[in-house]
């Protein structure tokens, strides 16, 4: 554990813990600092514990406060401007445990905030068990991460699922029973039955993210998936998830998890 370290950021850490895959630390952060735009290597949780910020991301501004939770994926841009003095409890999250959750949760292929009575429980739960030494703090932290990412994924489903149409859960239920196939974007705004432009406005609205993205996801996560619960071959694989060749479902599948199809084999593969 370290104690009261500084580093180029500004940023204090007071005392940090590394458990399977996950760098946890709780860090300080001073009145007026400023921190420039810049991009962190791996993806990070973050609970604020005290005080407030103002964060730039996406060429929007949001006001960080007590007891929110933060979720950045790799290598995303942002600036800080810490309004107070603040306190954060931070997580960072390898390439193989980022992708092994990946699996089961997309909350992680974006950036997302929550700030709920539960996040709110479960972050001072964490907080606890990460000051916490006897033998079973590190399995309760696990466990808490999870939990708090779901939570994160149930506010975000609830938020799109206002004034979601009919239309587009038509779309939706499409996508998944067909990522697999070749299709045109006037192939889903049949089925959907609006135009092209509008079906992609409003995807990206609710989805945070292009029909031809979230299908590369599909596929990915088929693909995982398989990869993980078979001996089948990548190339039978990739095309079996709508991938051109074993090559594409390797550029692809390390785009998104950070590591190789045959890695992420020799990681998860179950007997």
């Amino acid at each position: 554990m370290e104690q009261g370290l500084r580093n180029f950021t500004g940023e204090r850490v007071v005392r940090s813990k590394h458990i399977n895959g996950l760098n946890l630390s709780e860090a300080a952060y001073p009145h007026a600092l400023r921190q420039p735009r810049h991009t962190h290597k791996f993806a990070s949780l973050s609970f604020v514990l005290a005080g407030n910020y103002l964060e730039n991301l996406n060429r929007q501004s949001f006001l960080r406060e007590h007891s929110t939770f933060i979720f950045h994926p790799p290598e995303e841009s942002h600036a800080v401007d810490f309004q107070t003095n603040v306190r954060i409890l931070n997580v960072k999250f390898d390439f193989q445990r980022l992708a092994s959750i990946r699996e089961h949760l997309t909350v992680l292929d974006e950036s997302e905030s929550c700030r709920t009575e539960t996040i709110n429980y479960l972050g001072q739960r964490l907080y606890r068990e990460f000051q916490s030494s006897d033998a079973f703090s590190a399995l309760a932290i696990e466990g808490l991460i999870l939990e708090i990412l779901a939570e994160a994924a149930r506010s975000k489903i609830r938020a799109a699922e206002k004034n979601f149409p009919v239309w587009l859960a038509q779309t939706k239920d499409f996508l998944h029973a067909n990522f697999a196939e070749t299709f045109f974007l006037e192939d889903v705004a049949k089925i959907a039955g609006v135009h092209p432009v509008h079906l992609s406005r409003v995807f990206r609205q609710k989805f945070g993210c292009t029909i031809g993205e979230y299908v590369r996801r599909l596929r990915v996560e088929f693909a995982a998936e398989r990869i993980s619960a078979t001996a089948a071959p990548l190339s039978e694989i990739a095309l079996a998830a709508g991938f051109a060749d074993q090559s594409h479902l390797s550029k692809t599948f390390k785009s998104v998890f950070g590591l190789t199809p045959a890695k992420h084999r020799k990681t998860t593969r179950r007997s």
